[in-house]
């Protein structure tokens, strides 16, 4: 019988059986987050509002995620706090935004509080697990990876603000650093607005919106990573394949983009680049059972049985099921 390959990306693969009891009553559940930025007097009010706004969806989300981890039954799966956060912020729909900004600095800056209120309907929560398990599992690593470059920028804003109040004098130079920052900043912003439009299934204003994270910062592996992923599902594989390959020049560490590209080039009947990616893959990641499946079953493609039952094997050794 003829081996199919795997889907897109799974990485992190959830294992076990699936039943999901979505709580019980369906209904409208409002939640609202609170939480400030202090912007320095070299920053844009603007970009303030949306660094404390991100903030206060964050806390929000929290508040939800704990609503939805108690009520959700899931029987024989463990499910983890990635993906909890990961569909709650998918889900979570924005309702109002209200600011308040005081005066600090004698008037040269501010504290912007942002507060926020948003909805969750729950039997979104159901849609959810009712989706594939590697079409989850793919947006929870994405959500992973965004997280940590949205940590990463944190960090590299508070750092640039310590050294404005050590160095005053450096001003100019760590002012001109900080508008390049708010525009990875505003570039991850973008990516964070992907998740709720991927789950109403308009996913030409996905790609829209990885698009604007591009051009506001062209560094974002991220963003590639993602349209990548958007493209294959669009069918258009030539596409997504130029995005692989930009995500892995940009970040040659992360193993998900060898093996979508690798998925990709079998779109194409391209077996032979395809088994190089899942190659790649695997040497990024030694221990991921479907790039050795994936792998093995275009060295079947290619005529090279031996090397196809050793990946197959190894696959099954790792935990693979079909």
């Amino acid at each position: 019988m003829r081996k199919t390959l795997r889907k897109l990306l799974a990485a992190g693969l959830i294992a076990g059986s699936l039943l999901i009891a979505a709580p019980v009553d369906a209904e409208i559940r409002t939640y609202e987050g609170t939480d400030e930025y202090i912007m320095s007097e070299f920053e844009t009010i603007d970009v303030a509002k949306q660094r404390a706004k991100q903030k206060a969806e964050r806390a929000a989300q929290e508040k939800a995620g704990v609503f939805v981890e108690s009520n959700t039954e899931v029987v024989n799966m463990m499910v983890t706090k990635d993906e909890i956060r990961t569909m709650t912020s998918g889900i979570l729909k924005i309702v109002d935004v209200q600011y308040k900004l005081t005066e600090i600095a004698g008037g040269k800056s501010f504290i912007v509080q942002a507060t926020v209120k948003a909805d969750i309907d729950t039997d979104d929560v159901g849609k959810w697990f009712n989706r594939g398990e590697g079409e989850r599992s793919e947006l929870v690593a994405q959500n992973i990876e965004l997280q940590k470059a949205i940590a990463a920028q944190d960090a590299q804003i508070a750092e640039l603000k310590r050294q404005l109040a050590a160095k005053p004098k450096d001003a100019e130079k760590i002012s001109a650093q900080i508008a390049v920052e708010d525009k990875v900043f505003l570039s991850n912003q973008k990516l964070m607005e992907v998740a709720p439009l991927y789950y109403q299934g308009n996913l030409r204003g996905t790609v829209t919106l990885c698009t604007q994270a591009i051009e506001l910062n062209p560094a974002n592996a991220t963003a590639y990573s993602i349209r990548g992923a958007i493209y294959y599902r669009l069918n258009d594989y030539n596409s997504a394949i130029a995005d692989f390959n930009k995500a892995v020049e940009l970040n040659p560490g992360d193993y998900r983009n060898y093996y979508n590209r690798g998925l990709a080039r079998v779109k194409l009947n391209d077996f032979r680049k395809a088994a190089e990616d899942f190659g790649g893959a695997i040497q990024r990641n030694v221990n991921d059972a479907d790039s050795y499946y994936n792998r093995g079953v275009c060295r079947q493609r290619l005529g090279d049985y031996y090397g196809a039952q050793e990946d197959l094997n190894k696959a099954r050794a790792l935990g693979y099921r079909s």
